[in-house]
């Protein structure tokens, strides 16, 4: 193992030990630019060093520091002192005299770390000044940030950790008083366990504790000197200047310390990272300033073990040293034994300025991912892998852009036109053959499982294998179609319509969604619409029937076929009241671990009855019952008033106090309403949770889901995923043409299924 020298700048039993700089050699000199020392000390800093300042006269002037001995002196170097000789900004020779008239005040040495405290930590002009240049990567929202960058993929909080490392930090608003961040140091707290205070202030809301993933985590980034990547957010108060974007992305950065500290009452953990490469610009000082100190420009901090504890600790603050250790009786305690003020803790310059050299951190490491390319084998599917859907970074403006036209990346910078197509290469049919589930022409076998209290009855007609589910309480049913190899394989069938849905652009996109994340979100899967407008997916222009892809076309003949089929053509036509019957065609395309996750198809306006046609890679539709009523208590604490249905929390009690709150709800409308308070704590009923899954159905190429009555939609929610690179979902639904605003029908006319399919030909 690589040596250390002796002192360790650890703050924890278990980090590494890592090797701290040397002190000023012999004739070292040390530039530093500082304030005016102010008129009140600190009294509690004042030491009896004597240190002579000569100050000259003129505007901006620049101290430079001499200790007499050579060296800057430690804390304990009683009798050292220094001279500060201000020079004019002009250089000089060193033998050449200052010609300001210079005066001596005598200030402590404490005194003058404390003035260059103060200054290094001063805060920050409002507004902030401009960057000194631009971010190489950057976002102006958290999905296409996370969709794009392998070192940050945290949807929430500030961390990002995966297999044991910490790949990267993201810093916003949530900072705590105590940060800091200039050209080459970061002081941050740990992420996680911030809450609001009665103010609307952002507190801890629990203790920290260093053992946590995110510190062990963290500490294997340090002993195996992996860097972490750290990315500003725009309401970051602690960067020097203010970030041109949402979220951009500063550079690769040592994680040196991590130690606990108390804000408020609570325990909390602290991160400090020095820049890997300090020799390359940062992007973020402040226009028109310089870096004022450099690392290891100063002595080395303070180190003194814990007599109680035993524990070795560095000081950091200026107001005294403190073991760090929580498990400690002196925990955060000055010498005198009591607890520091914490509006008056004052960094120690020495501790925030020291340098943690690691092997090769001037290498240069790529903020951006490479830009994808096919391999050139012609390897079907490559470009619907997770990687061709996910984001990628513009390498003409540097803007991370998620992949949201299904046929290409487009730079989401209005001001830049960058658009990146790779070409598709086409998945045959053939390829979705499961040899350990064989097609043939006898019916197929099924791999649907159910859970009590819903049944099943299984039927066979024109080359499906019919499953249809009923759950009790629910008026309705769902039926899974699953189809053999001549409904596959037939002309202008499922193999046909998942080729030409490969070779025809019908216009898939990502649709926007509502989310609590900055910036745009979207939709893992693409949508686009024709007939009747949906509005589920308002924010996608629907479009006409005429003119379409025979496959779209093709989808609604033969769903409302086996609509026909299942219902019976009277049930049919009697239930969905529709003339031009399915009127609607949702197509939904999905690349590899793309997903649709729990959702109802009950919008305002939707006919009873919803059926989908599977093509391409299969895919796993689960049911289960909705969390309210599975509950039976709302998000606010409200018992739900609905009748209960069987399968959910505390059915029979429920069902008992059901007959109770409808008398009430008739003759007394007050306590009615406080009895929906006051029942789920009387019976027991708690919100958190969800259903488990009812029914969970295999869905191979070429099979149709059917689901009827709204009962459905009210009670149980339900998600697909897929295992394979690509898969296609067609759904057709019937939408009354009067529940749509104005604004939202169709400036077309949405014609009748001229298709004419009948599955029962085929025999």
């Amino acid at each position: 193992m690589e040596e250390t020298a002796e002192r360790s700048n650890h703050l924890w039993p278990g980090t590494q030990e890592v090797p701290h700089p040397p002190p000023l050699a012999e004739n070292s000199e040390l530039s530093v630019a500082l304030p005016a020392v102010p008129q009140e000390p600190y009294s509690e800093l004042q030491t009896p060093e004597v240190v002579q300042e000569t100050v000259q006269h003129s505007h901006h002037h620049r101290l430079e520091a001499r200790d007499v001995s050579n060296a800057l002196p430690s804390v304990e170097a009683s009798g050292s002192s220094i001279v500060l000789s201000a020079l004019p900004p002009e250089s000089h020779s060193e033998t050449e005299a200052p010609k300001a008239v210079q005066e001596t005040v005598q200030v402590s040495y404490h005194q003058w770390l404390k003035t260059l405290s103060k200054n290094l930590t001063a805060p920050h002009p409002i507004p902030r000044p401009a960057p000194s240049s631009r971010p190489e990567v950057w976002a102006e929202g958290r999905m296409e940030m996370c969709e794009t960058l392998p070192y940050f993929r945290a949807y929430q909080g500030a961390c990002y950790s995966n297999g044991g490392y910490v790949k990267g930090f993201m810093f916003d608003k949530c900072a705590h008083p105590r940060d800091y961040t200039d050209a080459n140091v970061i002081i941050s707290r740990a992420a996680g366990g911030m809450v609001k205070d009665k103010n609307g202030d952002m507190v801890a809301g629990s203790d920290q504790t260093i053992n946590s993933k995110q510190c062990e985590h963290l500490r294997n980034n340090m002993m195996y000197k992996n860097p972490v990547v750290v990315i500003a957010g725009s309401d970051n108060p602690a960067l020097p200047s203010q970030p041109p974007h949402t979220y951009c992305v500063l550079d690769y950065f040592k994680p040196t310390h991590i130690w606990s500290e108390k804000w408020g009452k609570k325990d909390i953990v602290r991160f400090r990272f020095e820049k890997l490469d300090v020799t390359k610009p940062s992007w973020w000082a402040a226009e028109g300033t310089e870096e004022n100190m450099e690392l290891q420009s100063l002595p080395p901090p303070h180190v003194q073990d814990c007599a109680a504890c035993g524990n070795k600790f560095d000081m950091i603050y200026l107001n005294g040293w403190m073991c760090l250790n929580p498990s400690c009786n002196a925990y955060w305690k000055l010498a005198d034994g009591i607890e520091p003020i914490q509006e008056s803790l004052l960094y120690d310059p020495r501790w925030l300025k020291q340098h943690t050299p690691w092997p090769l951190d001037t290498q240069t490491l790529p903020l951006r991912p490479n830009l994808l390319r096919l391999s050139g084998y012609s390897i079907p599917g490559e470009d619907c892998s997770l990687a061709y859907w996910r984001g990628i970074v513009c390498p003409l403006c540097g803007r991370c852009s998620s992949r949201l036209s299904w046929t290409a990346w487009e730079c989401g910078n209005p001001n830049c036109t960058y658009i990146y197509a790779p070409p598709h290469i086409l998945i045959p049919a053939i390829a979705l053959r499961d040899p350990y589930n064989p097609l043939s022409t006898s019916y197929a076998l099924s791999r649907d499982i159910h859970q009590v209290p819903v049944s099943v009855v299984v039927s066979f007609a024109h080359n499906y294998r019919i499953n249809t589910y009923t759950i009790p309480g629910i008026e309705g049913f769902i039926v899974h179609m699953i189809a053999n190899k001549i409904i596959v394989e037939e002309p202008n069938g499922p193999d046909a319509m998942f080729e030409e849905l490969q070779t025809t652009d019908i216009g898939l996109r990502r649709r926007p969604m509502g989310t609590a994340l900055k910036g745009e979100s979207h939709t893992r899967h693409f949508t686009v619409n024709y007939g009747m407008p949906y509005k589920f997916i308002a924010a996608t222009a629907s479009k006409s029937f005429e003119g379409a892809a025979r496959c779209i076309t093709d989808t609604r003949s033969r769903l409302n076929w086996a609509a026909r089929t299942i219902l019976g053509r009277q049930e049919w036509e009697r239930s969905s009241n529709n003339p031009n019957e399915f009127n609607e065609v949702l197509a939904l395309g999905y690349f590899e671990e793309q997903k649709i996750n729990y959702h109802d198809d009950g919008e305002f306006g939707l006919g009873p009855t919803i059926a989908t046609l599977s093509l391409g890679a299969p895919g796993t539709m689960k049911l289960r019952m909705k969390a309210k009523h599975y509950n039976g208590v709302s998000n606010s604490g409200i018992y739900v008033s609905e009748p209960p249905i069987p399968g959910c929390k505390m059915y029979a009690e429920r069902l008992s106090a059901a007959s109770n709150l409808q008398t009430l709800k008739d003759t007394d409308r007050l306590a009615y309403r406080a009895r929906l308070k006051s029942l789920p704590k009387d019976i027991g009923l708690k919100r958190a949770g969800n259903g488990k899954d009812c029914i969970t159905m295999t869905l191979a190429h070429g099979d149709v889901v059917i689901m009827h009555g709204a009962g459905i939609q009210k009670y149980y929610e339900h998600s697909v995923e897929h295992g394979g690179k690509l898969r296609f979902a067609l759904t057709c639904r019937y939408i009354d043409p009067v529940s749509l605003k104005g604004g939202d029908r169709p400036k077309y006319e949405v014609g009748g299924d001229e298709g004419g399919y009948d599955g029962s030909a085929l025999g």
